[in-house]
């Protein structure tokens, strides 16, 4: 439901199987693969969704100025993507490749698995994947430990968008091959802030099936015509057009083999790092299938598993994953940064983070927080929240939201009231509360925050506060 609220907001003193988490109803750039129906969509497509929970991709931005043309970044080659990045990710680590976040600082990845993933025993992709659509159609999300986040989110793998609520992909079993977070969420839900920013860079890799397919234009030597090289392409706002394809990274420079295949690819040019996955059916010649979650420093030709700081483990077994073919086949990292230590990309004005709870009852609603843009330019904070008082129960009851402009502790003033639908097909009946804001507020650095709260027959139960800086 959308607000005409600002005014007076400004004058106001054991969970259900459902996509939860602080990135829940997250926007997303992505690919499919071959097999893989979606109407109006193709493997060599980039698809972007939007944030919220309804089961179909928006309508795309006409291109033009600041917004690309996504579907001719590959001008006319017949290849499959299955990897990219547009060098927006903010990898956090040290020189040894182990998760370090800042101080006062949160850092998070959201990712994708391949089909033949079928996750940790007990894990959340593990529970997907038993399920009729599978885990590898879904977008998962997780907090690295040290962050400063709510204790309770930090540590824990989420699905944070089932692929039924991405866009109907009936009747396969979907597979999202690679993805990006912010290719939708700057370039089709924030248009304004997208013009603020440099003209971005496409950094992707194809598979290795369809290497013989790659124009001989792109490449600059012979080796580069592999499954493991890293192309990129930026789009020029003066001809709307992209640049032809080059390499910008041979598969050497991130420590592969040229007959390895590259699913999955988050740069960060900045600290001039990488986070990356490869096909566990296309091994290095001399070893076992490398871990499913690579760091490396670009240029160093040399790679090792992503990890917890002071031996405490590798990322990829934090996110879920078991042994043998599980595999992550799309990942981006983001940070939101601080004061001290800023986003370049105005982060924090784009989506939410996830607040103390509340002492006012028990916490058992998941809450998120995204900016948006409709399509005559009005824009929203858009929250969404899911869950059941009474947690894993789906019943009748009641959910409320309620904003504030005085901080996470309020006062709030009450926004929607909804009627809750137990036999929703969407899992923890999803509800939507938007706020128009005015377009003068752009960057002004003043915070909104939002809470939800439910009530069915035995308890009122409610999120802990979300909020974003406009």
């Amino acid at each position: 439901m959308r607000h005409h609220l600002l005014t007076a907001l400004l004058l106001a003193p054991a969970l259900a199987a459902q996509s939860r988490g602080p990135v829940l109803a997250m926007p997303s750039g992505f690919s499919i693969d071959p097999a893989t129906t979606l109407l109006g969509g193709s493997a060599d497509r980039l698809e972007l969704d939007d944030s919220g929970i309804d089961g179909a991709l928006p309508p795309r931005r006409v291109p033009g100025g600041a917004i690309p043309d996504w579907d001719t970044f590959l001008g006319g080659a017949a290849v499959d993507v299955d990897a990219m990045s547009l060098g927006l990710d903010w990898i956090v680590s040290n020189p040894l490749g182990e998760a370090v976040v800042g101080p006062m600082q949160w850092a998070g990845l959201t990712y994708s698995v391949s089909r033949a993933t079928v996750g940790a025993p007990g894990t959340v992709i593990a529970r997907e994947a038993a399920t009729a659509n599978g885990a590898a159609g879904d977008v998962f999300g997780y907090i690295i430990p040290g962050s400063a986040f709510t204790p309770t989110l930090v540590g824990l793998p989420f699905r944070s968008k089932d692929s039924s609520e991405i866009a109907d992909f009936t009747p396969s079993v979907p597979n999202i091959d690679a993805h990006d977070l912010f290719i939708s969420l700057i370039y089709q839900e924030n248009p304004a802030l997208a013009a603020l920013l440099p003209p971005p860079t496409l950094y992707f890799s194809v598979t290795d099936a369809t290497v013989a397919a790659i124009p001989a234009a792109w490449l600059t030597m012979p080796l580069s015509a592999s499954g493991a090289t890293v192309f990129a392409t930026t789009w020029l706002p003066a001809t709307g057009a992209w640049t032809p394809p080059v390499v910008a990274f041979p598969p050497a420079a991130l420590g592969l083999d040229p007959t390895e295949d590259l699913d999955a690819f988050a740069y960060d040019p900045i600290r001039a790092t990488a986070l990356l996955s490869t096909d566990p059916l296309l091994p290095p010649p001399l070893g076992p299938p490398r871990n499913p979650v690579l760091w490396t420093a670009l240029g160093s030709g040399v790679n090792g598993p992503y990890v917890l700081p002071a031996g405490g483990g590798d990322i990829s077994d934090e996110l879920g994953l078991g042994i043998g073919t599980d595999d992550i086949d799309g990942i981006c990292s983001l940070d939101p940064g601080s004061v001290p230590a800023p986003s370049p990309i105005f982060l924090p004005a784009m989506m939410g983070t996830v607040e103390q709870p509340l002492p006012i009852g028990p916490l058992a609603l998941d809450a998120a927080l995204w900016r948006r843009t409709d399509s005559i330019g009005n824009q929203f904070a858009s929250t969404t929240m899911t869950g059941w008082p009474t947690p894993g129960v789906p019943q009748l009851g009641f959910a409320i939201s309620a904003a504030s402009l005085s901080g996470p502790f309020g006062p709030y003033i009450l926004l929607d009231a909804f009627v809750r639908d137990p036999i929703d097909p969407f899992e923890g009946n999803p509800q939507r509360t938007e706020v128009l804001l005015p377009p003068t507020l752009l960057l002004s650095g003043l915070p909104i925050h939002f809470v939800w709260g439910a009530l069915d027959n035995n308890v009122l139960a409610f999120s802990a506060p979300v909020g974003m800086v406009l």
